[in-house]
């Protein structure tokens, strides 16, 4: 397992200053948000040049979260635009070395809705993209999002199995969203999830209708965290630990976040590590 951090949280900058930022700080491993690749997409920014900078850094991009809204809303009548969006998504996550490629499945308050009613264009939708990628070493994970259906990893799991090709598809725990799901155990979610879980979006909050609020552990939230490490670590959990606070931490100035990354890192070391 190694510590990680969403590239949300600099979102002011371009994606070479910061790669730039992490490395000062002490990591080598993050998670690309949609803020830091769309010029690759737009072919504003070359991927290739981009690969050989942060690979003469050191620096590592393992994960990244697709595109999201909009631009990649599956979960629609009409989601040949969305599923031709997120092909091209796959493609500069390729290039950039992504191995875990997170995926909001559902949208605009179909989080709510009967599962029934979307699963099938939900996974045609995942077939188009796992044949995509077929022939590479890319996952696509399905992040927990629902406050009604996702208080386990069941429904994910219910998705994974129905795929042609399960060896491209897994499971992302966020457990900033777990915890305002109506119930739920982070350590049930983790063991129940298995081999299936390829990625870990880690933030805070106060529980249920109290907000998705992405802030730090330990710092107000109610999430058990032993939970989380214990799960983890009975699962031998070997991918990345991903902090992801783009919301709050994102206002503070360059040098509170670098003293805040710092701490984090600390925290993972100090807690969290196996």
């Amino acid at each position: 397992m190694l510590p990680s951090f969403s590239s949300g949280l600099v979102k002011e900058m371009d994606c070479y200053q910061m790669a730039d930022f992490f490395v000062g700080a002490g990591v080598n491993n993050i998670e690309i948000s949609r803020y830091h690749y769309t010029p690759f997409l737009n072919k504003e920014k070359d991927v290739k040049e981009y690969r050989k900078y942060i690979d003469d850094l050191g620096f590592h991009i393992p994960e990244g979260h697709m595109l999201i809204q909009g631009p990649g809303n599956i979960t629609s009548l009409d989601n040949t635009y969305a599923i031709d969006n997120l092909k091209r998504n796959l493609e500069v996550f390729y290039e950039l070395g992504v191995k875990a490629a997170v995926i909001h499945h559902s949208h605009y308050g179909t989080d709510l809705e009967p599962i029934e009613k979307w699963f099938d264009i939900r996974v045609d939708a995942f077939n188009q993209l796992i044949r995509h990628i077929e022939g590479t070493d890319m996952v696509i994970c399905l992040e927990n999002l629902s406050r009604i259906h996702d208080y386990d990893a069941g429904h994910l799991l219910k998705m994974c199995k129905a795929v042609d090709n399960p060896e491209h598809i897994g499971i992302c725990l966020d457990t900033g969203h777990l915890h305002t799901a109506q119930s739920g155990s982070q350590y049930d979610f983790i063991m129940q999830a298995g081999k299936w879980l390829r990625a870990i979006h880690v933030h805070d909050n106060k529980g249920p209708d109290r907000g998705d609020m992405h802030i730090m552990p330990f710092d107000t939230g109610t999430i058990k965290w032993d939970e989380v490490k214990r799960g983890l670590k009975d699962l031998n959990y070997q991918y990345l630990f991903n902090y992801e606070l783009s919301h709050l931490i994102a206002a503070n100035p360059i040098e509170i976040k670098k003293i805040q990354v710092k701490y984090l890192l600390e925290i993972y070391n100090a807690y969290f590590a196996f």
